[in-house]
């Protein structure tokens, strides 16, 4: 055999090796994602759900989670397809496409976090949902979908000033921010709005004008800037979220009457 072609055979073979050793190592990874969706489709709704995170069974419950897969037709997987398997540290993804019973394939990313009883799913974004473009960079929500979440933070504020207590808000929060600030930390960053309830009520109630919303790729962030004008001045809030579960959950706000929060 030429040496050339005992060079690139040796390469093929390393090649080989690190893709079987990549394999191996996310093993369990996506272990997890499979048995997930077998249990899934096998209506065990019970061995599906202990396949979450704490923090997605805190933000959903066994019937939300039936719901979900049903309206995203993800109750009747047959077949996985990953094409991405990544871990860094004590996180885990997987990227790929699920197969359903009626043959049609959806684009799909699953989050996952490494703890005590194994790697569990921490979140489920569905591509169709406009979570990616072709290139696989993420892309913003839709203005509506952007005008919803900005509503529905104001409106937990709101209501949180009116009860004195920002413990709505901080129950609408991503694990992060739950994990990192108390009731109290965010009762006394916010203690000046407290004797504004009505105004922030009034607020809820009315469509807010998206200035910028963007997506932090690393970190998975997404930011909202928005605000509300009035005759004698204008409330502006930084908004921002992480993919948690199903859903985007709030992980940071600013609020400041006047100028945007720098």
């Amino acid at each position: 055999m030429k040496t050339w072609m005992k060079v690139a055979l040796g390469i093929f073979a390393g090649i080989a090796v690190l893709v079987g050793f990549i394999f191996w190592l996310t093993g369990d990874v996506t272990k997890a994602g499979d048995d997930f969706f077998a249990a899934a489709q096998n209506d065990d709704m019970d061995a599906a759900y202990a396949l979450l995170s704490k923090d997605f069974q805190n933000g959903t419950s066994k019937e939300g989670l039936r719901a979900y897969l049903a309206a995203n037709a993800l109750d009747n997987v047959k077949e996985t397809s990953w094409s991405s398997r990544e871990i860094t540290g004590s996180t885990g993804e997987l990227e790929g496409t699920v197969t359903t019973l009626d043959g049609s394939e959806i684009p799909l990313t699953l989050r996952l976090i490494n703890s005590e009883a194994g790697w569990r799913i921490n979140a489920i974004e569905k591509e169709s949902a406009g979570f990616k473009d072709s290139s696989g960079a993420r892309l913003v929500p839709s203005v509506g979908e952007q005008q919803q979440l900005f509503r529905e933070t104001v409106a937990a504020f709101a209501d949180s000033l009116v009860d004195d207590s920002m413990k709505k808000l901080w129950d609408s929060s991503a694990n992060g921010l739950r994990q990192t600030a108390s009731v109290e930390d965010l009762d006394n960053a916010f203690k000046t709005f407290f004797d504004d309830d009505d105004a922030f009520l009034t607020m809820s109630k009315i469509t807010p004008v998206i200035d910028s919303a963007k997506i932090n790729e690393k970190a998975a962030i997404l930011s909202i800037r928005g605000h509300y004008g009035f005759k004698d001045k204008s409330v502006h809030f930084e908004q921002r979220y992480i993919y948690e579960g199903t859903n985007w959950r709030l992980s940071g706000l600013a609020v400041q009457a006047g100028s945007p929060p720098t």
